[in-house]
């Protein structure tokens, strides 16, 4: 305990996470969720290729659980200085949560071995944004009005995100869940994937979040609902509307130059789909 509190202080481990002791039913089931073996009771879900995430139950309530697997050999060495990837998304979670950006709530962090980290979350029982205002998942889960609404609302979010001095590691549809018990105008946002995310107030932090935001793709969701983001920003943050026609100008230059490079190099990134990896064993 003491060697972790030294941890906790170098800015190694979660800062604000009080219960991240000895988890070992946790760390059998993390080293089986990233062999792609999820014991009995857990189902592996979609995720990027760099972690394998799985839903299950854990003392008794619904929960989600990452993996974080090795992406490269400097690994360690970067944490040095920043902290670990699993250490950061715990730690920037709480802190958000705290500013009042809602996220899942950490049930337990630690280390399956040397270069694996688990974090178990809670299950928020809510929609990820793509399910809502997308095409990517069968027929529209709203109607017209309600997802132009819903469009606005988000940008509007996001602007009160970045005021507050935040700025989003990954910021994609399919990172942030909407509770609209309330509907759509008070629509309350939770973030996922936080390791990324960081206190900053440059303008080009805050440009990359809205270009990421742009870069779903137009077969999925149209440019005119993108644009209906947009404008919900620029409303937030009290932007006129000259300099809003400069700003869709740029995040739209910024997003054909990012999917040329993409399409470039063969493609979106590579993702773990479950369904495939069963079909190669």
């Amino acid at each position: 305990m003491r060697g972790y509190r030294l941890l906790q202080w170098l800015g190694l481990a979660p800062r604000l996470l009080p219960s991240a002791g000895d988890h070992p039913a946790l760390r059998g089931c993390s080293l089986a969720v990233a062999r792609g073996e999820p014991p009995a009771g857990w189902t592996l879900l979609g995720s990027s290729a760099q972690a394998r995430v799985a839903r299950g139950e854990w003392q008794g309530a619904p929960v989600f659980l990452k993996v974080l697997l090795p992406r490269h050999r400097l690994e360690e060495l970067k944490a040095l200085g920043r902290g670990s990837r699993g250490a950061r998304a715990v730690d920037r979670s709480i802190q958000m949560s705290r500013d009042g950006f809602p996220t899942p709530p950490v049930l337990a962090y630690g280390r399956v071995e040397a270069r694996l980290e688990f974090v178990l979350t809670q299950a928020v029982p809510y929609p990820a944004m793509v399910e809502l205002v997308t095409r990517t998942s069968g027929p529209a889960r709203l109607n017209l009005a309600d997802r132009r609404c819903l469009l606005r609302r988000f940008g509007a979010e996001i602007a009160r995100l970045h005021r507050a001095g935040w700025v989003h590691g990954d910021l994609r549809l399919g990172n942030v869940l909407c509770d609209l018990q309330q509907g759509p105008e008070a629509a309350e946002f939770w973030y996922l994937d936080n390791e990324g995310s960081h206190r900053s107030t440059k303008p080009q932090d805050r440009h990359r979040n809205l270009i990421q935001l742009a870069m779903t793709r137009r077969d999925h969701q149209s440019r005119t609902d993108q644009v209906r983001m947009l404008k919900g920003y620029a409303e937030g943050m009290g932007i006129d509307s000259g300099d809003f026609r400069q700003l869709a100008r740029t995040v739209e230059s910024a997003r054909a130059r990012r999917w040329a490079r993409r399409m470039a190099r063969g493609g979106p990134k590579p993702r773990f789909h479950p369904e495939r990896e069963a079909e190669r064993r």
